[in-house]
C-alpha cells in the first residue's frame, strides 16, 4: 500500500464525519417541513386576523391597539418615501459598530486572560458584577460623557455586548481540552501553538453562541440610547409615535426592529454553518 493510500484511509473517517456534519447543517436550512412552516405562519396569521376583527368589531379601541392593516400600510408607505429606511439605517449603523466593538474587545480580553490564570481569577469577579448591573442605569452616564450623537449609543451597545462576550469567551477558554493542550506541549509545541491550535478553535463555538445573544443585547442598548437622547433611529421613532398615541406607527417601528433581529440571527446561523462545518461542538444550553 502506498503512502498516499494509507493517508487516505487514515483520513477517511474524519472526512466522512465532517462531510456528514456539513450535509446535516445544509439540510437543516434547506429542508423545512411544510407542516412546521404552516404552523409558524398560523401562529402569526391567526392572531393578526383576530386582532383586526376585534378592532373592527368594536371590541378593542384602535386608539390604543391600532390595526394590523394600518401597521403594514404605514411600513409600506414609509419604505416608499424613504423615511423608514433612514431611521433603520441610523439604528443599524449604531448597532453594527457597537456589536462588533463590544464583541471584539470582550473576546480579546477573555483570550488574553488565558495567558495569566492569576489575573483571570482577579478580573472574573468584576466581569460578573458588571454583567449583573442593569445597563440602563449606566446609560445616562454614557450619554453625558459621550454626547447626544451616535457615539453614546455605540458605547451603550458595546458595554452590554462586551461583558457578555467576555464571559462567554472566557467560559470557552476554561473548557478547552487539556489533554490536547498537553499533547501539543509534549510534541514540542510552545504556548503560542497551544493558543492558536487548541484555545482559539475551542472558543469559536462559544463565540457564535455569544453573538446570538449579543444581537439582541446590542439592539437593546441602541434602542435604550435612542430613548434617552436622539433625533433619529427606530428607538426615537417608537418613542415619539408612542407619546403621540400613534399606535400603528409605533407597532410598525417595533415590527421593523423584530425583522432586523430575525434577519441578523438567520445570517449568523448561515455563517456558523459555513464556518463551523468542521466541528461537531454544540454550544452549551446556558449560552443559547
Amino acid at each position: 500500500m502506498s503512502r498516499s493510500e494509507a493517508t487516505s484511509l487514515a483520513l477517511g473517517p474524519a472526512r466522512t464525519k465532517g462531510g456528514a456534519t456539513r450535509r446535516r447543517m445544509e439540510q437543516a436550512f434547506s429542508r423545512v417541513p411544510w407542516r412546521v412552516l404552516a404552523l409558524q405562519l398560523c401562529c402569526i396569521g391567526i392572531p393578526l386576523v383576530v386582532w383586526e376583527a376585534a378592532v373592527r368589531a368594536g371590541l378593542a379601541d384602535p386608539f390604543f391597539f391600532g390595526l394590523p392593516s394600518e401597521v403594514f400600510a404605514y411600513v409600506g408607505r414609509t419604505l416608499v418615501d424613504g423615511s423608514l429606511l433612514y431611521q433603520t439605517w441610523v439604528t443599524l449603523s449604531e448597532q453594527a459598530v457597537g456589536l462588533l466593538l463590544g464583541t471584539a474587545v470582550g473576546s480579546a480580553i477573555a483570550l488574553a486572560l488565558w495567558w495569566s490564570g492569576f489575573l483571570s481569577r482577579v478580573l472574573e469577579t468584576y466581569a460578573v458584577i458588571l454583567n449583573a448591573t442593569p445597563k440602563i442605569v449606566i446609560a445616562p452616564l454614557l450619554v453625558v460623557w459621550f454626547g447626544l450623537g451616535m457615539t453614546s449609543k455605540v458605547m451603550i451597545s458595546a458595554l452590554v455586548t462586551g461583558v457578555v462576550a467576555w464571559l462567554g469567551a472566557f467560559d470557552g477558554v476554561r473548557r478547552c481540552d487539556l489533554d490536547q493542550s498537553d499533547l501539543v506541549r509534549a510534541l514540542g509545541g510552545r504556548e503560542r501553538h497551544v493558543f492558536a491550535k487548541i484555545v482559539v478553535p475551542g472558543v469559536l463555538p462559544y463565540g457564535f453562541a455569544t453573538l446570538r445573544l449579543n444581537i439582541g443585547f446590542s439592539l437593546i442598548g441602541v434602542i435604550t440610547g435612542e430613548f434617552l437622547s436622539s433625533t433619529a433611529g427606530l428607538g426615537y421613532l417608537v418613542d415619539t409615535t408612542s407619546k403621540a398615541y400613534e399606535m400603528s406607527h409605533t407597532l410598525g417601528a417595533i415590527l421593523v426592529i423584530a425583522l432586523i433581529a430575525a434577519a441578523e440571527l438567520w445570517l449568523l446561523a448561515r455563517a456558523e454553518a459555513y464556518l463551523m462545518h468542521w466541528s461537531d461542538a454544540v454550544a452549551p444550553a446556558s449560552m443559547t
